[in-house]
């Protein structure tokens, strides 16, 4: 932090102009609100403190509040891995405010892996929504299931 302030006093001295990026806003997990698609299964979308992650068993949402510090593109990061049924991994939604993200996004992996994506977001307070689409099972035979690890946006 020292030597960016040094080198942004410096800069200004001289004349030079500075653009010093962001830092990330990271998501808290705890702090999403969790829900599930239909009534009577908010304990089939929740977060697991020992795990790390929030876990939708069935089709669901998570919600959090976010700050946008000013107009502009923004990188959204998402860690996330799922179980995988019949060929098919988690399909998700991921809007911020009014604007839709990626409307149907497939995850490649059963692993916890980053996607990143981009969207033109406004200044102000928003929501950060994360869905999960296509929950399938089948008893002892699939049960295709979302992880979300870790969420944040940055300027880009």
């Amino acid at each position: 932090m020292f030597k960016r302030t040094l080198f942004a006093g410096v800069a200004a001295l001289l004349g030079v102009a500075v653009v010093i990026a962001a830092d990330p806003i990271k998501l808290e997990l705890k702090n999403f609100k969790l829900k599930a698609a239909f009534d009577g299964g908010e304990n089939l979308v929740g977060h697991d403190e020992g795990e790390n992650r929030i876990f939708y068993y069935t089709n669901g949402s998570a919600t959090a509040e976010v700050k946008v510090p000013e107009d502009g593109e923004y990188t959204i990061k998402i860690d996330a891995g799922c179980t995988k049924a019949e060929k098919d991994f988690a399909q998700i939604k991921i809007s911020v405010g009014d604007v839709v993200v990626k409307d149907k996004f497939d995850l490649t992996a059963e692993e916890q892996k980053e996607y990143t994506f981009t969207a033109k977001l406004k200044k102000g307070d928003s929501k950060l929504v994360i869905e999960f689409l296509n929950d399938k099972y089948k008893e002892n035979e699939y049960d295709l299931n979302f992880f979300l690890y870790k969420a944040s946006l940055e300027k880009k």
